[in-house]
């Protein structure tokens, strides 16, 4: 019997891939799953981060990339290369292109973005949905905490110029999108139109906040082994 590919995670903004835990447990060991983390003291954009992520990527097996957030626009450069050994391209809650496209302007000011010192009750609401603070899980205050801050304005920097549509007309692998229902931080006109650029993804909502992968695990870890086994 044939064993599944490898699923090699790529993480939203915080790089750690930390908040990885929960989704890769769901998992039930049905999929070997692999995050490759992004380096938390070194200020790198897309093309960096990308020829930082290439040569780690499987040499010897199958594998699908799953990236989240911040790291969509990277899987989809990674993904238009065509790598040896991709068989699928799954993101969620993500997007291709600037998602605050009114916010292209401020990309030099990205370092003044207070984002590590947001309170607890600014982040929660976003990230997690969750009407009070303390509902929101501690470790994604650690997660983020020991990423330097240019680490972080150089990544909103980053993602209010990105533009991968190019990469993604060449884009052939099987593709499935997974969007947020109640997504505050990617709107569903983001969704949208990376949807519409990759015409043969399947897309699939899931209800929940932006951080779905940590706060609907069981939802979104039975989604991606359904599109894996049909890959």
């Amino acid at each position: 019997m044939t064993s599944p590919p490898q699923l090699v995670l790529l993480p939203g903004l915080d790089g750690t891939g930390k908040l990885f835990a929960k989704f890769i447990h769901a998992l039930g060991g049905k999929m070997d799953a692999r995050i490759l983390g992004y380096p938390p003291d070194d200020p790198l954009g897309y093309e960096e981060l990308e020829r930082l992520i290439r040569p780690a990527l499987p040499a010897d097996r199958p594998f699908v990339l799953l990236a989240e957030s911040f790291g969509g626009p990277l899987a989809i450069r990674l993904a238009a290369s065509r790598p040896a050994g991709l068989v699928g391209l799954i993101l969620c809650t993500t997007f291709a292109k600037n998602p605050f496209p009114f916010w292209g302007w401020a990309s030099p000011l990205a370092f003044l973005v207070p984002i590590k010192s947001l309170p607890r009750w600014v982040r929660a609401p976003l990230m997690w949905g969750a009407r009070q603070p303390a509902a929101a899980p501690i470790q994604s205050e650690r997660a983020i905490a020991g990423v330097a801050r240019p680490v972080i304005a150089r990544r909103i920097a980053a993602l209010l110029t990105v533009d991968t549509t190019a990469a993604l007309r060449q884009v052939e692998v099987a593709s499935l999108i997974v969007y947020a229902r109640d997504d505050r931080v990617i709107s569903f006109a983001a969704t949208r139109w990376l949807a519409a650029r990759i015409p043969q993804a399947r897309v699939v909502c899931i209800e929940g906040p932006h951080l779905l992968l940590q706060s609907k695990p069981q939802e979104c870890a039975s989604v991606v082994l359904e599109f894996v086994a049909n890959a």
